[in-house]
């Protein structure tokens, strides 16, 4: 086997978590920082000039194509940003666990990227999932054990699908010998179906698409908050999305029904988290459903069968990745500064922590999908590409499309809608008294945020130039795919002079008009108590007690769509049955013989 950049993707990490578990902390941040800096240089290297693939006993175990090395380097660039933010501020009781689990986890996800052989990809996937769930039990509040086992019961469940999808696919291609990649199944028999439900459910559960995503909003509430940018807003997405971008790329070839089928599912990912997210008091939460419904918009796009939207999708993966992680870092830095994510306890900290509320405010506005930042882009391609899409289709299936683009645009309306609550109530408004002393970030953490903030606004306005011509277009072209003229229509530059002429119109007529006098809040004729204070949540809780919707929230609130909670009490209820038929009586365990044979014979004959 000849060591070359792609076992050095996997090694290096690895190595160095076990060197790290007889390190001291500091010691620990200084080798994964040199480490993860040297990951960086080799994802240049493969993206400058590609890799040789790794054979073990004449198997090919790795190898990477323009899609993977895409992943590999963001991978790369991800952990490293967030590492800069977790090397002050971690809880101390966890940081000797953490700076172990980190680079074992980037060394696991590195070998999901390069893995085309499936033992060495089922390998790989599971121990991602066990990173997942040691960083889960590293949270510190009561719920964490609950959210960690829910975490593991939906990503860890769902990898016994993935090994039926495997085994089935050597069934249908025993010629690949094991080999995953470019084996363009034809859906035309069950068998094949099911090895492409079970693919899919293990892309879902991972990435955290509807109806597997219900952990990703606990994980995001109790897990550590660098764990929580690290894995479900940026690591678990790429791998996630990565898994179905090759079940529809390269492995199956499927009929337009099952886009279909894939674009709704999609919508409803978008949907349904993004009401979720309205109704949130709990910062963290209401992030964790904006992760979920952002994952909705990436299934669209690369689960659509248009060029266009595929391209989109792969965008709003990385973007997402991008803003996200700077929205769960910026509140993770008021987080430690104030003790508290929950959005009523907060407010007025933007001239506290003024560059935490501007790299929060780019971040919101970027996932709002506001041009020019690349939430904008992204979602433009994937909207265009389902127009597109529809244009050429039946007319039952024009509508069934347009319900779940309008689905989809509406989901961010709301998102925009729920940001703007989440900004207000954390940086605007009144402060509370308690959080006058508050100090701003140390600079490890608005560095990272910084960056993340910065990496929002290049990615919108070169989004042809760096991301869609280095990135999405050689995998596209590899593909052998041909790229739709309209994706030069839209100019960021354009649009940022009109918004910018738009703003500055504003502000002139606003310095020219204003009239504001600044005064104290009185009641009553008193000063205002702060039990008075108004909160920025204090709109949506009539959005939460609409007729038309409290039904729906209050079954959401019992877990009624908690695919975990439903399949649990459905699991006890069926051991209570087995147990109360179960008695200890001889004569009713003969019947029960009886009517198995009886029951063997009829399927026999």
């Amino acid at each position: 086997m000849q060591i070359n950049e792609l076992i050095l993707l996997i090694a290096v990490p690895l190595i160095v978590a076990v060197i790290n578990i007889f390190l001291p902390v500091i010691l620990r941040k200084v080798l994964n920082f040199l480490s993860l800096a040297y990951l960086l240089f080799l994802s240049y290297q493969l993206f400058r000039f590609g890799a040789v693939s790794v054979s073990l006993y004449d198997q090919v175990l790795f190898n990477v194509d323009k899609l993977s090395i895409f992943i590999l380097v963001f991978i790369q660039i991800l952990s490293f940003i967030i590492l800069i933010f977790s090397l002050k501020g971690v809880e101390k009781n966890i940081e000797k666990a953490f700076f172990i689990l980190y680079p074992l986890t980037v060394g696991f996800c590195n070998g999901v990227i390069v893995s085309v052989h499936s033992l060495s990809l089922l390998i790989f996937w599971g121990l991602t999932g066990i990173t997942l769930y040691l960083f889960a039990i590293l949270g510190n509040s009561k719920d964490a054990p609950d959210s960690a086992k829910k975490t593991m019961v939906v990503v860890g469940g769902s990898d016994v699908f993935l090994i039926l999808g495997l085994i089935l696919i050597w069934f249908l291609n025993p010629s690949k010998d094991w080999q995953l990649f470019n084996g363009s199944i034809q859906l035309n028999g069950w068998v094949p179906y099911i090895a492409f439900f079970g693919l899919l459910i293990a892309a879902f559960a991972k990435a955290g698409g509807f109806p597997l995503h219900s952990w990703v909003p606990d994980f995001s509430k109790d897990s550590p908050v660098e764990s929580v940018a690290f894995l479900p807003a940026s690591l678990d997405k790429l791998l996630g999305i990565y898994l179905l971008a090759r079940i529809v790329l390269s492995i199956f070839k499927l009929p337009p029904v099952m886009y279909l089928i894939i674009i709704t599912l999609g919508a409803l990912t978008v949907i349904t988290a993004v009401m979720m997210a309205m109704i949130q008091h709990n910062g963290r939460k209401l992030l964790g459903y904006h992760a979920v419904s952002q994952v909705g918009y990436m299934i669209m796009g690369v689960g659509s069968g248009s060029v266009l939207a595929i391209m989109g999708g792969l965008f709003h993966m990385v973007n997402h990745t991008i803003y996200k992680s700077n929205l769960f870092l910026s509140l993770g830095s008021v987080e430690k500064q104030t003790g508290t994510n929950n959005l009523d306890e907060l407010g007025g900290l933007g001239s506290k922590m003024p560059i935490t509320f501007v790299t929060a405010l780019i971040g919101a506005f970027a996932i709002s999908g506001i041009p020019p930042f690349n939430g904008f882009y992204s979602k433009w391609m994937i909207y265009q590409g389902i127009l597109d899409l529809a244009k050429g289709s039946s007319a039952g299936f024009q509508i069934w499309l347009l319900i779940c683009l309008i689905l989809a645009i509406f989901g961010s309306a709301l998102t925009l809608a729920s940001f703007m609550k989440f900004i207000h109530a954390i940086f605007l408004g009144r402060r509370p008294e308690k959080l006058d002393n508050i100090q701003k970030a140390p600079a490890n953490q608005w560095i990272a945020t910084g960056i993340l903030a910065t990496l929002c606004i290049v990615f919108g306005l070169f989004a042809m130039q760096i991301p869609i011509k280095h990135f999405i277009r050689p995998i596209i072209n590899e593909y052998g795919l041909e790229v739709p003229v309209m994706l030069g229509y839209y100019n960021p530059t354009l649009v940022l002079l009109l918004f910018g002429s738009v703003l500055l119109l504003g502000l002139l007529i606003y310095w020219g008009v204003r009239k504001v006098r600044f005064d104290e809040i009185y009641l009553g004729g008193m000063d205002a108590l702060e039990h008075f204070r108004v909160t920025g949540t204090e709109f949506y809780n009539e959005i939460r007690n609409m007729k038309p919707l409290k039904g729906i929230y209050n079954g959401a609130e019992k877990k009624y769509f908690d695919i975990y909670d439903v399949g649990s009490k459905c699991s006890f209820s069926i051991t209570r049955f087995f147990k109360a038929i179960h008695n200890g009586q001889l004569q009713l365990y003969n019947l029960w013989i009886v009517l198995g044979m009886l029951i063997l014979l009829w399927v026999v004959l």
